[in-house]
């Protein structure tokens, strides 16, 4: 992805020092629609099947710093700086969704304004990480833009576990009513509704607008007045039910889960995700009751601290890399001995094998990993050490690709890549054996 980054430096649209939002702002609809189009052909042409490894991955759209998940730009770099972080620390290649699909598509001057302001907050969040983009450790991949993961979950995931989707998707959307609480109130002339739940139903506020009062709200003229007064209003859980804002955000959690299951089995990596509902949606899918049980066992006890060095910027953390590169492949290939050992457990796996796996194996390398780090910052923090280390987060095994359809050429259709990658497809299709594909995916990592 070198190229991205030299052609936004060449259009001075970046710059050592940040984005240039002056250059952006003087750009004519043709001119960013040619400038957009190249981007989008940049990112496909470099659209590859990734090598099978379990340290290649495809991030969630959470992780990856889309504003599809959060439109907030603290939010994003927040996430996107610990995605990076966890790639430096872990990762041979992140995969993320590109931010700029669909801008080629802007067709109305009047949407242009808003247009060149979502691009600008756009190029914040990839500026944060130019540095591992122009390394090759992270890379965008363009997706179809019009597609709902959702809506076609049946179709890509075959009746049986289409039948468990429709189940757990309502269960879901069950969890979110009993965990979220919301209040309205007006701002000059829109709607604000608040949303708030516990983790992992919601990791901060989530804020929906509305230009007017919906009907359900209208024939309540108690609230109606209220709100319309200026007040904020505890809006009930009936009343939440009817405006289906559970339903969005069970639909959010679930158009992610299934995106990053199809798009992990067509990019030949495995998902990462932040988010445990993913995860549990996922799970819910499998079929086989002694894997599910073993996912959850991992999920609870093969967990590793990642070291993260929150204090060392992305810049010198990559040199960091590089010079204790051999530590960084002796703690992996621990982890690799815990997954085959876990692997070959069968029905037998217990908590206490978990327990037994994580201190014998893990946790000695991540202790010898972490003394490396700290005697290398030395040479890379110039102020007094603060926090030694953080956490990225978690990385847990268990989740079996065995869910997916034999019919990988109809995922990759939906997501955009049946034209990027097509011999990959075709080699796995002509196997015969879907099996043999998911022995070589076994896992994905939190």
């Amino acid at each position: 992805m070198k190229e991205l980054i030299s052609l936004l430096r060449s259009k001075d649209l970046i710059t050592s020092s940040g984005v240039k939002y002056r250059t952006l702002s003087s750009y004519t609809l043709a001119k960013f629609v040619d400038l957009s189009t190249e981007i989008e052909n940049i990112i496909k042409e470099g659209h590859r099947p990734i090598t099978p490894s379990l340290f290649s991955h495809s991030a969630s759209l959470g992780l990856s710093g889309s504003a599809l998940e959060c439109r907030s730009v603290m939010c994003r770099l927040e996430r996107i700086n610990k995605l990076a972080r966890f790639a430096l620390m872990y990762s041979d290649k992140v995969v993320i969704s590109s931010f700029f699909a669909g801008y080629k598509d802007i067709s109305d001057k009047d949407t242009l304004y808003q247009a060149l302001h979502s691009f600008y907050e756009d190029l914040i969040v990839l500026f944060e990480i130019k540095e591992a983009i122009a390394s090759g450790l992270i890379q965008f991949f363009s997706p179809a833009t019009d597609i709902c993961f959702t809506c076609q979950a049946k179709s890509l995931l075959g009746s049986e576990a289409a039948k468990k989707f429709d189940s757990s998707y309502r269960q879901l959307q069950n969890d979110f009513l009993d965990n979220m609480s919301v209040k309205c109130e007006k701002r000059h002339d829109e709607y604000g509704f608040v949303c708030n739940g516990p983790n992992p139903y919601l990791d901060h506020a989530g804020v929906w607008v509305m230009h007017s009062l919906s009907p359900e709200i209208q024939k309540r003229p108690r609230i109606s007045k209220n709100i319309e007064s200026g007040k904020i209003v505890n809006i009930s859980k009936t009343l939440t039910s009817e405006l289906k804002l559970h339903e969005y955000m069970a639909h959010q959690v679930a158009t992610n889960a299934i995106y990053g299951l199809s798009t992990s089995t067509c990019l030949n990596t495995n998902f990462l995700t932040e988010n445990e509902l993913h995860l549990n949606l996922l799970n819910s899918l499998q079929s086989n009751h002694e894997i599910v049980k073993k996912n959850k066992i991992a999920a609870d006890h093969l967990i590793s601290i990642v070291p993260f060095v929150e204090d060392v910027d992305i810049n010198n953390l990559i040199k960091l890399r590089k010079r204790e590169n051999e530590s960084f492949l002796v703690y992996r290939q621990a982890l690799n001995q815990a997954i085959d050992e876990f692997v070959k457990s069968g029905s037998q796996f217990t908590e206490n094998d978990a327990r037994v796996l994580y201190s014998d194996v893990i946790s000695p390398t991540l202790a010898s990993l972490d003394k490396k780090i700290k005697k290398a910052k030395k040479d890379l923090v110039s102020k007094p050490l603060r926090s030694l280390t953080g956490v990225v987060g978690a990385i847990s095994f268990g989740l079996l690709t065995g869910i997916i359809t034999p019919d990988i050429s109809a995922i990759a259709s939906a997501i955009g890549l049946a034209k990027f990658g097509g011999d990959f497809i075709k080699d796995v299709m002509a196997t015969g054996d879907q099996d043999d594909v998911i022995e070589e995916h076994h896992y994905y990592f939190l």
